[in-house]
């Protein structure tokens, strides 16, 4: 968890949290978790029934030993009609016995890694969660399914725009961001970036190639709807049933981490794959970057 308290976050709450109506408290913990006033949580339970009625099922993505973000979340996304699921803890598995069972393949990651040349335990993890709620979709059938992670941080300012921006989304979609990081704009800059690595395809840590280079930023679709370009972070996306048999396909070897399989299988073309715009729900990881990341060993 990450140390809200910290003056460096004062602009973050600020700007996402809407001022007052978050309260900070001290923690027994490393590092302290939001608070939540009364305002707040009566306004997100509004915009939540938005979500309660549109999805067939929304999962929340954790471990049993995470108490602290589970009180987090359950406080945070009261009035959600959220089932947590508990993943692989990388405190009870080994990076070797996964490779011995068949679950994870040093060979087929670095197919498209160049560096680091091993995953890391706690991103396998990471991984290994997601494809485990894929299999539950498929298992239960659930056409529309919201995943989020237990450190997704909803928007008061742009979650009420949900019912207009799922109007404006295409009837063919299979994957749609509500929260993402990284490649966020297409403009005059971006498009010649585009252009240079399409021609000399390089990346420092990925084995890019031109296809990808070219749905390397999101082309705008409507007023709320972009098409997805190559993003990071998982803490807050929709797949339909037809994706998440898709995504099946990268279960044993694992190979991705999570985020860039659902970027490679959009860039690719294998998944028709959108974001919200504005984004829905923020990451406390990945926006502060002050903290303990659960996917790191």
């Amino acid at each position: 968890m990450l140390d809200l308290t910290a003056a460096s976050d004062r602009s973050y709450r600020r700007l996402l949290l809407s001022g007052s109506s978050i309260q900070y408290q001290a923690s027994s913990f490393l590092h302290p978790i939001p608070s939540i006033r009364l305002p707040y949580l009566c306004a997100m339970q509004r915009y939540f029934q938005a979500l309660n009625d549109y999805y067939d099922k929304i999962y929340v993505l954790t471990l049993p030993r995470l108490t602290e973000r589970i009180a987090y979340i359950n406080q945070t996304l009261k009035g959600l009609d959220f089932e947590l699921f508990f993943g692989t803890d990388k405190q009870q598995v080994s990076l070797e016995g996964l490779k011995h069972e068949g679950v994870y393949s040093t060979e087929a990651y670095r197919q498209f890694y160049k560096k680091p040349t091993e995953i890391s335990l706690g991103m396998l993890c990471c991984s290994i969660g997601h494809l485990q709620i894929y299999e539950s979709i498929v298992q239960n059938g659930y056409q529309k399914t919201l995943i989020l992670e237990d450190d997704a941080m909803p928007l008061e300012e742009s979650l009420p725009l949900f019912s207009q921006t799922i109007g404006e989304l295409p009837t063919d979609w299979e994957l749609l961001y509500l929260g993402y990081e990284k490649n966020e704009n297409n403009g005059v800059k971006e498009n010649i970036k585009k252009l240079v690595y399409t021609l000399l395809p390089f990346h420092s840590q990925l084995k890019m190639t031109p296809q990808l280079y070219a749905h390397y930023y999101p082309v705008n679709v409507s007023t709320h709807i972009a098409r997805a370009g190559f993003h990071d972070c998982t803490h807050a996306y929709s797949i339909t049933l037809e994706a998440a048999k898709k995504l099946l396909q990268f279960r044993r070897p694992v190979r991705f981490h999570p985020d860039n399989l659902l970027s490679y299988m959009i860039g690719t073309g294998q998944l028709k794959g959108y974001i919200a715009k504005p984004k829905l729900f923020n990451q406390l990881t990945a926006f502060v970057n002050q903290l303990n990341s659960l996917t790191a060993d």
